[in-house]
């Protein structure tokens, strides 16, 4: 123990320890865990020198940045952004103090090595997402991309208005050998257009003790689809049984009922779909075990989703 303990303090954590984690029976003395996380996953460093602001460092420990001159966009919670008309607080329930824009002064990406996380073990990753823009209802768009040495072993788009914070929590699989793994987010449009506006990240986590929770595992499929659009003015006024819609897991597509779109589900398990043509958007929420699905989309109708 005392040779491990040696070994901890002096940071010279050798390969075959990597991942785990020791309980120290030193009187109160927190167990150590060998197993790398995100560094700096929270944006706290650097530090912004006034709260509620917006600074541009050049270097942020831990993330890369393919920005062409090498700059970052940290924001600190609070600040009142004029560009958009809002107040940016931290996501919902987290003392997060400050956060990035992933779009700072061009479509970039910010990206992480981690290391230390076991083979064989089950890894996932969690990151607050939220949009930047004078809209309700327009997005930004970001994808996630993590990679096992060189190769991608997970890459889906996630969208967010900039009404609000999204909390995003996957399952990536099984680790797959003792090598590193990158973890990056691609700003891949925005809302306004505007290149040097949006795709805000807060609180990113990627390690093997990150579960979703049911409703993100089990969400997804097809089900029987209906629509309500009993008392709701301008509408047909009538219950419709529409058939199967299909949520597709692998592409984030969804089909039926004569539309076509894509979908997401957050940690709160709601789904949000977007159909086209047409314009409709989804806000539902998803049963633990992914069964039923149910809301209303922007206009009021009431829908239910039974699964097949």
């Amino acid at each position: 123990m005392n040779f491990i303990v040696q070994r901890v303090l002096g940071a010279q954590v050798s390969r075959r320890l990597q991942g785990l984690c020791l309980t120290l029976a030193l009187g109160t003395m927190p167990s150590v865990c060998l197993a790398q996380r995100v560094q700096n996953g929270d944006f706290s460093k650097p530090q912004n020198k006034t709260a509620a602001t917006v600074e541009y460092p050049t270097a942020v420990p831990g993330w890369k940045t393919t920005d062409s001159k090498g700059r970052f966009e940290i924001w600190g919670a609070g600040f009142n952004d004029s560009y958009s008309g809002r107040i940016y607080d931290a996501p919902p329930g987290t003392a997060i103090k400050q956060f990035a824009e992933v779009a700072a002064y061009e479509h970039s990406t910010l990206s992480q090595v981690v290391t230390g996380i076991p083979d064989q073990s089950q890894y996932g990753f969690s990151f607050w997402h939220r949009g930047r823009h004078k809209s309700e209802t327009e997005e930004d768009t970001i994808e996630v991309t993590v990679k096992e040495g060189n190769k991608v072993i997970w890459k889906k788009r996630y969208f967010a208005t900039a009404t609000k914070w999204l909390q995003h929590t996957e399952k990536v699989g099984t680790k797959n050998g003792t090598g590193d793994l990158t973890l990056s987010f691609e700003s891949i449009n925005t809302a306004s257009g505007n290149q040097a506006a949006g795709n805000l990240l807060a609180d990113i986590k990627l390690d093997a003790t990150v579960k979703p929770p049911a409703c993100v595992v089990n969400a997804g499929g097809t089900y029987e689809w209906t629509t309500n659009n009993t008392g709701i003015a301008g509408t047909d006024g009538k219950l419709n049984k529409l058939g199967p819609a299909t949520l597709n897991v692998a592409d984030q597509k969804v089909s039926g009922t004569g539309r076509t779109g894509v979908w997401q589900v957050t940690s709160d398990c709601t789904v949000y779909i977007d159909w086209q043509p047409g314009n409709f958007r989804d806000t539902l929420k998803v049963s633990a075990d992914g069964k039923t699905i149910s809301g209303k989309n922007q206009f009021g109708t009431k829908i239910m989703g039974v699964k097949k």
